[in-house]
């Protein structure tokens, strides 16, 4: 029992900092790590209390050790969808702040103390990079790179900076609507191998049912394989049609 404990609670140590140091990555704010590691301790300790076997334990523990080795990358993208889907609102702001008067470095520092905890700290590392680094290498966002470059040739060119942003604005825009119908595009593949995969699975289980799986097992595998490199075919033809951008 003794054992089992001192166990558990290294494991949950060992487990608090991974996840921390996982959460810290993505941005979150001093709190809302607290808040979500207290959640985590608690779904812990439940656990701990309604485990019938030290097993599943350890089978949780393995679970949770997976997904937070995970969570840095889960987080990094849906971080980067949420920077492409900020992006044209932080150009209205920048916008707004220029010809009210503001440089476009001041109004890049006061656009990124209001942003949300989550694109505060990407937007202070693009400020960072513009203002003091004068490169990119901090940036790990593909989409902030890309934007770095165009805020730096503006700020350099002094000459129309209000006109710039309104152009630059267009062309994200442009490719916004491109990145919405490549997804639409995938999203319907997906669906129709979704739903031929429903229908290749119920007239495999009422063949196999009905005629048996090994007197039809020579059939029931080729038209397997075939069915596996189709669906693998499809999506593949699919993320060749999505737009590059």
């Amino acid at each position: 029992m003794n054992v089992s404990i001192l166990l558990t609670s290294l494991g949950f140590v060992f487990a608090h900092r991974i996840l921390r140091s996982s959460l810290q990555k993505i941005g979150l704010s001093n709190l809302h790590t607290r808040i979500f590691l207290v959640l985590a301790a608690l779904m812990i300790v439940f656990f701990v209390i309604l485990a019938p076997h030290p097993s599943l334990l350890w089978i949780f523990f393995g679970m949770v050790f997976i997904l937070l080795k995970l969570l840095p990358q889960l987080f990094s993208r849906y971080q980067e969808k949420l920077i492409q889907s900020h992006t044209l609102r932080m150009l209205d702001h920048l916008i707004l702040s220029v010809q009210s008067g503001h440089s476009l470095r001041a109004s890049l520092v006061m656009l990124s103390r209001q942003e949300p905890s989550l694109l505060r700290v990407s937007w202070e590392n693009l400020v960072h990079a513009i203002a003091v680094e004068n490169s990119p290498a901090s940036l790990k966002s593909p989409s902030l790179k890309k934007l770095f470059g165009e805020l730096s040739r503006i700020e350099k060119s002094q000459a129309k900076c209000v006109d710039q942003l309104r152009s630059l604005r267009r062309n994200l825009k442009t490719l916004e609507d491109f990145r919405r119908r490549s997804g639409q595009v995938s999203l319907q593949i997906r669906m129709q191998a979704a739903i031929s995969t429903l229908l290749f699975a119920g007239l495999l289980l009422f063949m196999i049912t009905q005629f048996g799986f090994y007197q039809h097992q020579t059939l029931i595998l080729v038209s397997g394989t075939l069915f596996f490199i189709g669906v693998v075919t499809v999506f593949v033809i699919g993320r060749r049609l999505q737009w590059t951008t």
